[in-house]
């Protein structure tokens, strides 16, 4: 027979003397988690799976990206992930559709993004103009986008309109698949600009020095609409809350400690850590930069005013019709206890 070590008698005799078992020796479930792309907006997940708060709740976490919203929640219906980090205006169209599904907390309130243009088109016009240019001297450029109707193609073409430009005739805007690729189309000279999100305005303008701002929404600069958006919250489906409800307050607990750790300046050293090796190409100061823009906008709580901005943002965009669908069956307040809570 084989000898047990002291570790292993101990909790063995707790678990006989029906006490607790400690972390290590809690059996573990794994959990399959979607983001809808490689973004610091996910910046809770990497958190909570590497400082283990998902060991702490007995799970193992299974972290997948995708190519945007879409996908990961057709994954998502389909079975494939448990959970996914993805906008809650995808989230929106789908109900629209009838195909639902929950939104249980939010995993960052604000919309982290940026219209950027690359120096060459920007030194074109400054020198044109005489001064930095805005918005709407942006009339005739082509602007990147990531997907014709995703987030970051609705909120160009939001802010273009804000302005008075009609962002069908007075701007191209151009779907390029992954911001890698915009970086390398605008060097290539066949964009001008792009609306990126973090961490990518960050390594393109303060990174390479090749681009600059014009609206950084990260900041507070641009339309009001996108200040608690509630813009990526992690949504499952009404199934899975029906079955393993348990399942959902371990993640739910996890991520919110995860966004607790986030949210203190002194722990911005090991945010850079983490998220060092989910972007391992990039340079730790800038990802020092963006994390440390975006420390207070990772907040759990959801509310009937992020409903009412993204429907204001999709109904602008023409692509979305007629009222929005009740919040109780996009938003699941059974978690806010969970939200709130002191970890």
């Amino acid at each position: 027979m084989t000898l047990l070590n002291r570790r292993q008698f101990n909790a063995l005799a707790a678990s006989a003397a029906g006490l607790a078992l400690p972390a290590w020796a809690q059996p573990t479930q794994t959990v399959k988690i979607g983001s809808a792309v490689r973004s610091i907006f996910s910046l809770p997940l990497y958190v909570a799976d590497q400082k283990g708060f998902f060991r702490e709740q007995g799970l193992v976490a299974d972290v997948s990206f995708f190519s945007g919203g879409p996908p990961a929640t057709a994954a998502l219906l389909g079975g494939s992930v448990d959970f996914v980090s993805s906008a809650v205006e995808n989230q929106l169209k789908l109900a629209k559709r009838g195909q639902r599904v929950v939104s249980i907390m939010a995993m960052q309130a604000d919309f982290s993004g940026a219209l950027v243009l690359h120096k060459s088109a920007a030194d074109k016009l400054t020198a044109r103009l005489k001064h930095k240019p805005g918005v709407k001297d942006l009339r005739g450029l082509r602007i990147a986008t990531l997907a014709r109707g995703g987030f970051a193609d609705m909120a160009a073409r939001y802010i273009f309109a804000d302005a008075g430009l009609d962002p069908d005739k007075d701007v191209e805007l151009i779907p390029v698949r992954g911001y890698d690729k915009v970086l390398a189309a605008a060097q290539a000279g066949e964009i001008d600009g792009s609306l990126m999100v973090e961490p990518w305005q960050t390594i393109a303008v303060e990174g390479g020095k090749d681009w600059e701002y014009v609206v950084h929404i990260t900041l507070g600069e641009g339309p009001k609409v996108f200040k608690d958006i509630g813009y990526v919250t992690l949504q499952t489906t009404p199934r899975l809350l029906a079955e393993n409800r348990p399942l959902a307050d371990k993640v739910v607990t996890a991520l919110v400690k995860a966004q607790r750790f986030i949210a203190p300046v002194g722990n911005l050293d090991e945010l850079v850590e983490i998220a060092q090796k989910v972007f391992p190409s990039e340079q730790p100061r800038v990802l020092r930069t963006s994390i440390a823009k975006q420390q207070a906008s990772f907040r759990p709580a959801l509310h009937a005013e992020m409903i009412t901005k993204n429907m204001e943002l999709l109904l602008k965009n023409k692509a979305i019709e007629g009222t929005a669908p009740a919040v109780a069956d996009l938003f699941d307040n059974h978690f806010a206890g969970l939200w709130n809570k002191t970890l």
